[in-house]
């Protein structure tokens, strides 16, 4: 990263706002694809299935834009460690009831368990990581990221040109579901394994580390709050996360008791 990040620089009072509207963006559609989700599978409709299929290539975007924002906030936190061991434990109580209610429908690795994995290895090795240049590490982590890309279809390369596939022995079981190692009939919900987007949040990570170097040199806009409920909800996202899919549902209980069919 080599960018002599300082606590002093990472905890600047100048906020840069557009970060949080990005990420607040992001967290609205994540809302909007779990509505449809629940359309899809919980309170099932055709027309709510229609539109969640529709929508696969959006939230894949999404997601990216999500973990990607969470490696560049690193550079901007006094203890990753800390943050990635509070949000691990949201994850890990977020598989613990979904097991337990939706046994067939668990989140054992989904995107909270990934950034605060990568929050973790992050903070862990920051001297390390330090010692990379970011002109370097960027571009590499986009090609182990793209290489990787379809390691939990049993290959890593690009489809049609080169594809090396993954030895029949790492596929007899799901103990390395983690690095998206996984064989067929494996199921989490919310499934984001350290392989292929660690190397995603990785890169946004040194991102964040040129964004901290340069802040200064930034545009106007960066720093402009014309919408406040937008950064708001980019400041907040854990809590909307949280609470967004239980608020969700009861709105759909209650809306699939009083309509039934019509909804």
């Amino acid at each position: 990263m080599q960018n002599n990040t300082t606590d002093s620089m990472r905890t600047s009072s100048r906020r840069i706002i557009f970060i949080d509207y990005i990420r607040g963006a992001a967290l609205i559609y994540m809302v909007f694809y779990h509505i449809l989700f629940d359309l899809a599978f919980v309170i099932p409709t055709e027309w709510g299935k229609a539109a969640y299929y529709a929508n696969d290539g959006i939230v894949i975007f999404d997601t990216s834009c999500f973990i990607l924002l969470a490696g560049v906030s690193c550079a901007f936190s006094r203890s990753n460690l800390r943050r990635g061991g509070r949000l691990l434990a949201v994850a890990l109580a977020f598989t613990a009831v979904t097991a337990f209610f939706f046994p067939g429908e668990a989140i054992y690795f989904g995107i909270l368990h990934l950034m605060s994995v990568g929050m973790i290895l992050f903070g862990a090795f920051d001297e390390f990581w330090q010692k990379l240049p970011a002109a370097v590490m960027i571009p590499l982590c986009g090609v182990i990221f793209t290489l990787t890309y379809p390691i939990s279809k049993g290959f890593v390369g690009v489809k049609g040109l080169l594809e090396w596939e993954l030895p029949s022995d790492l596929l007899l079981n799901n103990q390395l579901y983690p690095f998206g190692i996984i064989k067929a009939g494996f199921l989490s919900v919310d499934y984001v394994p350290l392989l292929p987007w660690f190397f995603l949040f990785l890169g946004g990570a040194y991102i964040g580390g040129l964004i901290v170097r340069y802040r200064e040199k930034l545009p106007s806009f960066c720093y402009a709050d014309p919408l406040p409920w937008l950064g708001f909800i980019g400041r907040h996202t854990l809590i909307v996360y949280i609470l967004h899919q239980p608020i969700i549902l009861a709105v759909l209980y209650a809306m699939n008791f009083i309509f039934g069919s019509q909804l």
